[in-house]
């Protein structure tokens, strides 16, 4: 029979046991923060904008005993977005054709594969000598067109190496290459008016004491003086290689016409 002595006693176990308990648990809490570090909160990892570099230009290198060549074109075009893959596949083609062209004529002219012993001594490739063949390009742009301008660098051991130009000018929304004639309306005398133009800013640049038979016949109202252009932003820009309109010392030129100046004739499609 439980009395009130025994109660008090049990109570005691009991408050001691709870105590202990607590002792216990406060404890091993104690021991986990010291030996556990509290998790990061969580943030999400940040992001990161990917740059896609623009590829790389296709190169075309040959050093062979007697010459050297070194060519690029581009491996992709603006074309891609503006016209479409086909559009850019076919101009880079219509690129890469010329520069094959361009090196097959130099190899056919250089006559390499068939040189006698005496051509080796005469020309000096028995002295290290050798012809040398360097083509680079530039890309322009302009609001309607894709421009590249080619400078072919030759040396064929004349009196001074030569340098020309040759260009491409695309449409940029259906990827067609366009000639000069391409830009003007129809029956309008687009040769003339820019014949006029380059004359007048030549001249001025050139002033007196040239020979201006250059001049003259190299921006007479002809097609082929005018063959080769780009369209860079709002403006027409005409190139010439040396000698086309002044002696070799005066070097390349070039004439930038405003299309502001050429409204009245340019096709409303390609105007700025």
């Amino acid at each position: 029979m439980w009395n009130l002595h025994t109660l008090t006693r049990i109570q005691k176990l009991e408050l001691l046991g709870a105590g202990a308990l607590i002792l216990i648990v406060l404890g091993l809490s104690l021991w986990y923060m010291a030996t556990h570090q509290a998790p990061e909160p969580y943030a999400s990892a940040p992001e990161e904008t990917v740059v896609i570099p623009p590829a790389e230009p296709q190169t075309i290198r040959e050093h062979a005993q007697y010459y050297d060549i070194e060519a690029a074109y581009p491996s992709e075009t603006p074309l891609a977005v503006s016209a479409g893959i086909q559009a850019d596949t076919k101009a880079i083609e219509s690129m890469r054709d010329f520069i094959e062209e361009t090196i097959q004529s130099f190899k056919r002219d250089g006559n390499f594969a068939s040189l006698t012993k005496e051509d080796i001594q005469i020309l000096g490739y028995d002295d290290g000598r050798k012809q040398a063949l360097a083509i680079e390009y530039n890309e322009v742009l302009g609001p309607h067109t894709v421009s590249y301008v080619y400078t072919l660098y030759m040396d064929t051991f004349g009196a001074h190496p030569n340098s020309f130009y040759r260009t491409f000018v695309f449409d940029a929304e259906t990827g067609t290459e366009l000639k000069l004639k391409d830009l003007f309306s129809p029956r309008t005398e687009y040769l003339k008016r820019i014949s006029e133009i380059v004359r007048f800013n030549l001249q001025e640049k050139f002033g007196t004491g040239i020979d201006s038979s250059y001049l003259q016949q190299g921006t007479e109202p002809k097609a082929s003086n005018f063959e080769t252009f780009v369209i860079e932003g709002d403006t027409l820009v005409l190139l010439f290689p040396p000698y086309q309109v002044g002696p070799y010392a005066l070097g390349p030129q070039s004439v930038a016409i405003p299309f502001a100046e050429l409204e009245d004739i340019v096709l409303p499609t390609y105007l700025p």
